[in-house]
């Protein structure tokens, strides 16, 4: 579910040429959601990101009935005011994962905290990580566990970009390294499908236990890779079976 503004005609192209469902995309007038980064090579974050919110600051999201009854809810990144308001609309979920980004820990920290309280998985890379923990040094994936502990969430998966994934519970820690593949072109969206083709595997498994979650770490880290193999969504597209 997202919104897009009135200048978001070629990403509905998009959905249309892939035949994706887009029920719940909302266009509204004034401009569509943009983040733009500055990456480097030798980073496992963005130097630097922006990003301009365009419609999100007015969207209300309003999902249709068959979506307030699934089991696995995932909460991309955007405003934490709008996050809660889909979580609230999807009482039954089973397990509700959560995105978020730099900007959004340091602009509403209330609401996110309520948020995390609410998930049981979170994807954060190293960086939003230290952002949450109010922490600029310190062994990561100590961090990793701290985050577990204080929100009391299942998992936390730290995205570490050229160094794969690692599934971080209170308990335990399993590093995932990146798949081999084509040279990186973009790696805008790659957390995103990351999060989209592991989701999408413990959907398929219809269990969300630790070992299902292990199993399904192959499937994001392909997407994440189909997705960094190509500019915008078109490795993704391409992977498609």
């Amino acid at each position: 579910m997202a919104a897009l503004g009135a200048d978001g005609e070629p990403l509905l192209e998009i959905f249309d040429l892939a035949h994706l469902d887009r029920s719940t995309v909302t266009t509204l007038p004034g401009a569509t959601y943009r983040w733009r980064a500055v990456h480097h090579p030798s980073e496992t974050v963005p130097v630097t990101e922006e990003q301009q919110l365009g419609v999100y600051l007015d969207w209300i999201p309003e999902l249709p009935l068959a979506a307030r009854g699934s089991e696995i809810l995932f909460l991309g990144s955007m405003p934490p005011a709008r996050q809660l308001e889909i979580l609230n609309q999807c009482p039954d979920a089973k397990l509700v994962a959560l995105d978020t980004m730099r900007d959004f820990i340091a602009w509403s920290p209330l609401e996110l905290d309520e948020l995390l309280q609410r998930s049981d998985v979170l994807f954060a890379n190293e960086a939003e990580l230290r952002a949450l923990l109010s922490s600029g040094q310190g062994d990561v994936i100590r961090m990793a566990r701290q985050a577990v502990t204080r929100w009391d969430l299942r998992y936390l998966i730290l995205k570490l970009g050229v160094r794969g994934a690692v599934i971080v519970s209170a308990a335990r820690h399993q590093q995932y390294p990146a798949l081999a593949g084509p040279p990186v072109v973009d790696p805008t969206g790659a957390g995103d499908a990351l999060a989209g083709g592991l989701l999408g595997r413990i959907a398929q498994l219809g269990r969300t236990d630790e070992e299902a979650l292990e199993m399904a770490m192959a499937g994001g880290l392909a997407a994440a890779q189909a997705a960094l193999s190509a500019f915008g969504v078109q490795g993704l597209l391409e992977a498609r079976p």
